[in-house]
Order: structure tokens, then C-alpha cells, then sequence
């Protein structure tokens, strides 16, 4: 199990790479942290409709859009499990989708706990 320390530590190099790269501000970056948290919450809720409709198009587009976006902030393996939704949708390929989404969410959720914990202990 990951100690909360090491989330907290694992989010920091992220941070302070991504950061450095673009020499942005602490105050940037949170903003820009926070509205991927919650244009990305939105999404998902679209995306599981559509993954339990099979709606390839959908299934696409809105892939699309969070590898974008993770893969901008370097949330690696959001931007990778996204890539290859996209890339089997796009296909309209039979494809274990929903275990896909499955992985997505708990990524995804384990990142926001990491930013989440590094928020707080910076007293962001």
C-alpha cells in the first residue's frame, strides 16, 4: 500500500517538473489542476454512458479530449488508458471498454487523492 506521504511526494515531482517546463506560477497551476479535476469528473459521467452504449463516436471524441488534457498536465497513464479507448473506438473495434473505464476511474481517482493530499499539506 502507498503511504500518503508518497502520493504526496509522487504528485510533487509531477508538479514541479510540469512547472519548471512551463514556467508557470504555483497559483497557475493549481487552476489549472483544478479545472482538469472537474471538467474531467464531468466527462467520465459521459464517457460511462457512452461506454455502456457502445457509442464509438462518443466513446472518441470524449477520449480524445481527457488524453489531451492528462497528457498536457503529464498524467501519464490517464492520457495512455485514454489513448487506447480512443484508438479502438475510432476503430469501432470490439474491445473490453468497459474494463478500460474501470481502470480510467481508478486512475483517475488516485490522482485527484494525490493532489488532493499535496493541496492540503501545502496549505493550497
Amino acid at each position: 500500500m502507498i503511504t500518503t506521504e508518497a502520493k504526496i511526494q509522487t504528485f510533487e515531482e509531477v508538479f514541479t517538473k510540469l512547472k519548471g517546463m512551463l514556467h508557470l506560477s504555483d497559483e497557475v497551476m493549481i487552476r489549472l489542476n483544478n479545472k482538469f479535476f472537474e471538467s474531467v469528473s464531468l466527462t467520465l459521467t459521459q464517457l460511462n454512458e457512452a461506454v455502456a452504449t457502445t457509442d464509438y463516436e462518443t466513446i472518441e471524441m470524449l477520449a480524445h479530449s481527457i488524453k489531451g488534457s492528462a497528457g498536457s498536465l503529464c498524467y501519464a497513464e490517464i492520457s495512455d488508458i485514454t489513448e487506447t479507448l480512443e484508438k479502438h473506438a475510432h476503430a469501432k473495434e470490439d474491445y473490453a471498454y468497459q474494463e478500460r473505464y474501470d481502470e480510467l476511474l481508478e486512475e483517475f481517482k488516485r490522482v485527484q487523492e494525490c493532489y488532493s493530499l499535496w493541496k492540503e499539506k501545502k496549505g493550497f
